[in-house]
C-alpha cells in the first residue's frame, strides 16, 4: 500500500511517499526533481540500548563486520562498487539504531541498494576477519577513552541511565568486545531477517515505485518482522568523576532526561529552548561562560532523541579550578530561563535560526534522508519540512515555558566529570 504524506509538503515542493511491505520493510522516499544525486539507506531498529552487559557492542561490531565481505562480494569489492562511481558508503551505530547509507549519482540508486542489501542479507562473518576487526574495535574504544569529551558522555549515560540499555557504551567495552562470538553475529543476522522491522529510505531524484520494486528484489530474504525490541527506560540522579593522566582541563557533562509521553510536541519545545540556551555562539550559555567570563573554549547544550525518551545536557571543558563555577553558572542560567522565559526578541531569533537551518538542509539529499529515517525511527512518523516550519512558528513563549517547566520540574539530574589525575 502506498500513501501520500505530503499534505503540507507541497508548499516546499516536497513529495514524500511511503510503502509498507508484507515482510516488515517500510520504504520512504523524498523526491527532489532537480537533484543530480540521491542518497539511499537501510536502518535496523537495534542499537546498544537493546543489549546487555555480556553482549554490549554487538550492534556496533555487526556494523563493522558486514563491510568485510558477503556471499557475493569481498570487502574490496564492496568498497569499489560505490567509490569507483564517485559515491560514498557510510554506516553508523547509535544507542537506538544501526544505519547504512550511500550517496550516489541518481543513476546508481539500484547499485547502492544492491550493495547495502547484500551486506545485510548475505554477510559472511568470516572468523579470521572477525578476529582482525575485533582488534580494530578495541583500538577504537581506546581512542574514545583518550578523548575526555567522549569519555565524559559515556560516564554520564552510565550513571544517569543505570538500569536500562541506554547506560551502555555504543562500541561496548574491551571486555565485552573480546567475548562477542560468531554465533552472536549469526543470531543478529537472523533477527534482521526474521524479527525486526527494517526501514529503507531514499532522498533525491528517486522513483518511489521503482525503489519499492528494487527493495522487494534485493531484500527477498527478508521474511517477517514479528519481534521488535522493547525500549526500556530508567533515569537516575548521581555524580561520578574519573581521573585521567595527561589532561589539562576538566570535562563536565551535566544533564537529565524525560519520559517522552507527548512525543514531538515536547521534542520541538525542548529543541527550540536548546538552541536559545546553548545551541550555538549566540546562545545564552556560550555568551555567558565563554564570551563574558572566558571560562571555556568549548561549551554547549544538546538534546538526544530516542524512541521513548528525550535527553538534554550541558557539556564544557575548563580549568579544573573553574569547573564548579562554570557548572553553577549553567545551573543558574537554566533556573533563570525556567523562571523568566525568553528575553525580548530571543524566541523569534531562535525560530529563524531553526527554520533557516531547515531550508539550507533542504538542498542536501543526505540531510533529507536523515530526517526521513530519524523521525520515522524515533517518532513513528515523518514530518514534512513545511509541517515542521508551521509547527515551529506556532509555538508561543507561554506554551514553550509551560512545557519546559513540566519537563524539568522533577527531572533527575546527573553530573559526570573527567579531570586531570593530579
Amino acid at each position: 500500500m502506498t500513501e501520500h504524506l505530503s499534505k503540507f509538503g507541497r508548499m516546499l515542493k516536497q513529495k514524500i511517499l511511503k510503502t509498507v511491505l508484507p515482510n516488515g520493510i517500510t520504504v520512504l522516499t523524498d523526491y527532489m526533481p532537480c537533484a543530480y544525486s540521491a542518497t539511499v539507506g537501510a536502518w535496523i531498529p537495534r542499537g546498544s540500548r537493546h543489549e546487555v552487559l555480556e553482549n554490549n557492542g554487538l550492534s556496533h561490531f555487526y556494523e563493522h563486520l558486514v563491510f568485510k565481505g558477503t556471499e557475493n562480494r569481498t570487502a574490496l569489492e564492496i568498497a569499489h562498487a560505490i567509490e569507483d562511481r564517485g559515491g560514498n558508503l557510510e554506516a553508523y551505530t547509535t544507542r537506538q539504531e544501526t544505519g547504512f547509507y550511500a550517496q550516489v549519482v541518481k543513476e546508481d540508486v539500484a547499485l547502492a541498494l544492491d550493495v547495502i542489501s547484500d551486506m545485510l542479507m548475505n554477510p559472511l562473518f568470516d572468523a579470521k576477519e572477525m578476529e582482525k576487526e575485533r582488534k580494530v574495535i578495541i583500538e577504537e574504544i581506546h581512542s574514545y577513552d583518550d578523548i575526555a569529551e567522549e569519555c565524559v558522555g559515556d560516564i554520564f549515560n552510565e550513571i544517569h541511565y543505570k538500569g536500562c540499555g541506554l547506560a551502555l557504551p555504543i562500541a561496548g567495552t574491551v571486555k565485552s568486545v573480546r567475548e562477542l562470538t560468531r554465533e552472536g553475529m549469526l543470531e543478529y543476522e537472523r533477527q534482521v531477517i526474521e524479527d525486526l522491522p527494517l526501514l529503507v529510505c531514499a532522498a533525491g531524484k528517486v522513483d518511489h515505485e521503482k525503489l519499492v520494486e528494487l527493495v522487494q528484489k534485493f531484500f527477498s530474504k527478508k521474511t517477517s518482522a514479528k519481534k521488535p525490541f522493547d525500549d526500556l527506560y530508567a533515569a537516575n540522579t548521581g555524580i561520578k568523576a574519573k581521573s585521567k593522566k595527561e589532561l589539562n582541563q576538566s570535562s563536565v557533562f551535566w544533564g537529565t532526561s524525560f519520559d517522552s509521553v507527548n512525543g514531538m510536541e515536547f521534542s520541538r519545545a525542548l529543541g527550540i529552548f536548546n538552541v536559545a540556551f546553548g545551541g550555538d555562539m549566540g546562545s545564552r550559555l556560550f555568551q555567558k561562560i565563554r564570551e563574558e567570563l572566558g571560562l571555556a573554549y568549548s561549551v554547549y547544550s544538546m538534546t538526544d532523541v530516542y524512541r521513548n525518551t528525550l535527553g538534554w545536557g550541558v557539556s564544557f571543558a575548563t580549568d579544573p579550578q573553574k569547573a564548579d563555577m562554570a557548572l553553577s553558572l549553567a545551573k543558574s542560567e537554566l533556573e533563570k530561563f525556567l523562571k523568566n522565559g525568553f528575553e525580548k526578541g530571543e524566541l523569534e531569533r531562535t525560530k529563524k535560526n531553526i527554520i533557516g537551518g531547515l531550508h539550507i538542509g533542504a538542498d542536501s539529499t543526505e540531510k533529507r534522508l536523515m530526517r526521513l529515517a530519524d523521525q520515522t525511527l524515533h517518532f513513528g512518523r515523518f514530518y514534512t519540512m513545511a509541517e515542521t516550519e508551521k509547527e515551529v512558528k506556532s509555538f508561543t513563549e507561554d506554551r514553550i515555558l509551560c512545557i519546559l517547566q513540566k519537563l524539568f520540574e522533577k527531572a533527575p539530574f546527573a553530573t559526570a566529570v573527567v579531570k586531570p589525575a593530579e
